[in-house]
């Protein structure tokens, strides 16, 4: 089953990730929690923009549902980022190849799963920051009560798609490289303090 290889293959680069960006840390006070949104908008825009979605959706995963960056434009206009792009210190990964649909699929494991762990941190955003989906916590609030029945789709298209004829190595390979650009965006972005207008 293509998903627990995914998990196998990927977990040292997800521990490597989760150290690299503690949420619940990071967005201790609301400046901080700006700056890693436009990080998160940065990477989004980047990813989703280089899937090839017609094909996905054919396959059973529809982009046009599942996408956040309009979530992550929502939360760059309530918390008054005026322009995320212009941020100095923040990459933007430039070199992340999905236009197959094995590595895509590999990509769409990441982002999928990383909408799991969102519930924890909208719980948090809300308690700490009192952020919520209407006033800058969209992303991390991303399917709202829906996000369970939304990954077992997910699960199932990528294990129907992986069972017609998709190449595991080259999913593993996509999800691998989508982990690594965000761990290189993370571990090269230096700290912006303050990012609101």
């Amino acid at each position: 089953m293509i998903l627990k290889q995914l998990k196998e293959s990927t977990r040292e680069m997800h521990e490597q990730l989760e150290s690299l960006v503690n949420v619940l840390d990071e967005s201790g006070t609301l400046d901080s929690y700006r700056v890693l949104i436009a990080r998160f908008y940065l990477l989004y825009r980047a990813i989703e923009g280089a899937m090839p979605a017609e094909e996905l959706r054919a396959h059973g995963y529809d982009l046009a549902v599942r996408a956040k960056l309009s979530s992550l434009e929502n939360d760059l206009a309530a918390l008054e980022i005026a322009d995320a792009k212009a941020l100095a210190g923040i990459p933007v990964p430039v070199s992340l190849d999905l236009q197959s649909l094995d590595r895509a699929f590999g990509a769409a494991y990441v982002l999928e799963g990383a909408t799991l762990g969102g519930q924890v941190i909208s719980r948090y955003l809300r308690s700490a920051l009192g952020i919520g989906p209407a006033n800058g916590g969209a992303f991390f609030g991303s399917y709202g009560n829906e996000v369970g029945p939304m990954w077992k789709e997910f699960g199932a298209a990528i294990n129907a798609y992986a069972e017609a004829g998709g190449d595991p190595a080259v999913i593993i390979e996509g999800a691998q490289d989508t982990f690594g650009v965000f761990i290189r965006c993370f571990q090269k972005s230096s700290k912006v303090r303050s990012v609101a207008n």
